[in-house]
Formats: structure tokens, sequence, C-alpha cells
């Protein structure tokens, strides 16, 4: 009888939109984490490893000699299901979503498939990436060192970037005015996410385009020092939402 090995787990980033799904392959070889709300389970079948592949020029990293690769298919799409063109399958070392890439795989097609090869000695998570972020993924896999061959196609789901707006105040009540202004959205589970930058008007108030949608704590910052951490913030994929007015310290 094959035995079948937990191996790969999928995490949702938009709690409000997906509920959290996990794909499993693989014995007891990863380390369970806490995650937010109850995941739905889905047996991945795995087979015994095979012999390394040639590397190709879809790799970000340069292999070392004799290093082992897996082969991973993915199906990138839309929350309503429908296929993603030209989003780009890739794996980093962690899971935030401005972890350089280990390795890149071939843009997805019509039908939202691509293949992305990776180097089977560390724990790395999958996802797809928008070259003109427009959208963002809504989940990422993990996979542990040394896993089976992954024998089915795994899914990615994107969503529509968000967009923050604010006016921020400075401690003695005046608006932040023509300043460099950075924030940094913090995941629940997975600390530091996605970070952006932009310039206050004169007025104080400040835009961070494209940024991931779901539910963060903020930290704002403007370039003269002062700075202010915002409680767990709802950002809408696809539309822009409002910080209100923002005292900094």
């Amino acid at each position: 009888m094959k035995k079948t090995f937990h191996t790969i787990k999928a995490v949702s980033i938009v709690y409000s939109f997906v509920l959290y799904s996990l794909l499993l392959a693989g014995c007891h070889c990863r380390e369970e984490k806490p995650i937010p709300a109850a995941p739905q389970e889905v047996k991945v079948h795995t087979s015994a490893p095979q012999a390394p592949a040639p590397a190709t020029t879809a790799d970000k990293a340069q292999p070392e000699e004799g290093e082992a690769f897996l082969t991973a298919r993915m199906r990138v799409v839309s929350l309503s299901g429908k296929p993603i063109a030209g989003m780009i399958p890739m794996a980093t070392l962690a899971p935030n979503a401005f972890d350089q890439p280990v390795a890149t795989g071939t843009p997805t097609d019509a039908n939202g498939l691509g293949v992305l090869r990776f180097p089977s000695s560390q724990k790395v998570a999958l996802r797809a990436w928008d070259p003109e972020m427009r959208l963002f993924p809504n989940n990422f896999l993990e996979v542990l060192p040394n896993s089976g061959v992954i024998n089915e196609v795994l899914e990615v789901t994107m969503v529509q970037s968000g967009i923050l707006f604010a006016r921020l105040l400075l401690p003695d009540g005046l608006p932040a005015r023509n300043e460099n202004a950075g924030i940094m959205l913090l995941h629940p589970v997975h600390g530091p996410w996605w970070p952006a930058e932009s310039n206050t008007s004169d007025a104080g108030e400040v835009v961070f385009e494209s940024v991931p949608p779901g539910k963060f704590v903020l930290r704002l910052k403007v370039a003269s020092g002062p700075s202010v951490e915002v409680a767990e913030t709802y950002i809408a994929p696809g539309e822009p939402t409002s910080l209100g007015t923002i005292h900094l310290q």
C-alpha cells in the first residue's frame, strides 16, 4: 500500500473572503502552526522523490552542484475560480509577500496553469506574483524539505489589490506636510507582511496604492520621526480603504 505524506500546507490570507484551505501530503514531518480559522484539509498524493532534473532558466537562484529539485504545477485563479494568465509562480523561504524568491516559474497560460521548479532541501512557501501588482495571492502553500513528488495541481487564488488613504497629523496637531511616509502591514500570524511608502500632501494626506488586501495591524512612520501603530484593520480588495485622521506620536 502506498503511503501519503503530509508535506504541503496552504494558508489563506484574506480571511473575510475565502475560507482557509489546507493542502496536505506527508507523514508527521511538519510543525503544526496556529491558524486564525479552522482549516479544511485536502489530501495531496505524493510518491517517492525522483532524481533531480537539470536546472532551467526559470530558476531564480543558482543551484549548488547535485542539489535536488521538486517540480510543482500551479493553477492560478480569481475568487470566482476564473483562470488568470500572466501570473508568475514563485518559491520563497518566508511566507511574507515581499521575500525575495529562490525560484520563479513559467508565467501562467490562458488556463491559469504554470510550472515551478524549486530546491527541495529547504522549507519554502509557494504562491503566485502579479508583475503589475494589480493582484495579490490570497493563499500560499508551505512545502517541507525533502518532500515526495507533488502529483496534483496546486491552486493559488488571487485577489485585487487594495488602496489605503489617511490624513497624518504630527504630535503638535499640525499636518505632516510634504513628508515621506512609510507603512508596514503586519500579518496576525506571520508578522511583517508588506511595506509601502508614499509622500504626503500639503494637508498631510497620503495614499498607499497597490497593497495586499486582508486584515493587518498597521505601522505608520514619517521621515521626520513620528510614528504610530494602528489596530487590526481590514483592507478591502479592489477599492479604497480610509484610515481617517491619524495622530502620529
